[in-house]
């Protein structure tokens, strides 16, 4: 019985470890640019075209960038997005976009998704290559996961909060002070 306490123990310190490892590695992207790797990426339209991500971030240069991925399959995704359109209209007049990064993999489904959800901002989709690369930038485990970008492409919150959490609304106001 005592070994199964210590082995318990043993396994929640490891994991505590891990996540302050993986906190870390992520609080260094503060402050940094894009990997080239990931500027690179290809995004789609919804009219099918290709655009690059740098091409993206530089039409939305001046702005705050509150970045969502999520998919029309992730019931958290939907389950969120009337929380995001509360923080749209929150930040109505402010320079803040919002980038919503869609990992489906069919165009339809994705268009439909869009359709139900009927959100503004800037939609793209992008393949599994793509995400690839922000999963390994971020960390990224499951979606629906946020990051906010500076008014000058830097990732300042790799780890972003739900749009649910008011913590969000404070987090985007002190960026945008800057």
């Amino acid at each position: 019985m005592k070994q199964n306490k210590y082995y318990i123990l043993i396994l929640l310190i490891s994991f505590s470890l891990q996540i302050n490892l993986s906190a870390q590695k992520l609080n260094k992207l503060i402050g940094t640019k894009f990997p080239k790797e990931v500027l690179e990426v290809k995004l789609y339209t919804q009219s099918g075209e290709t655009v690059l991500f740098k091409d993206v971030l530089k039409e939305l240069e001046g702005n705050v960038i509150y970045l969502d991925f999520w998919a029309s399959s992730c019931g958290s995704c939907i389950k969120e997005m009337p929380y995001s359109k509360k923080v749209q209209q929150y930040f109505n007049k402010k320079n803040i976009a919002f980038l919503y990064l869609s990992t489906d993999k069919k165009q339809k489904n994705w268009i439909n998704g869009l359709n139900k959800i009927n959100i503004k901002g800037n939609h793209y989709r992008i393949n599994t290559e793509s995400k690839i690369h922000f999963k390994n930038l971020f960390k990224i485990k499951g979606i629906p996961f946020y990051t906010i970008i500076d008014k000058n492409g830097n990732i300042a919150d790799p780890k972003a909060k739900w749009p649910r959490e008011q913590k969000l609304i404070d987090d985007i106001e002190k960026i945008l002070a800057i």
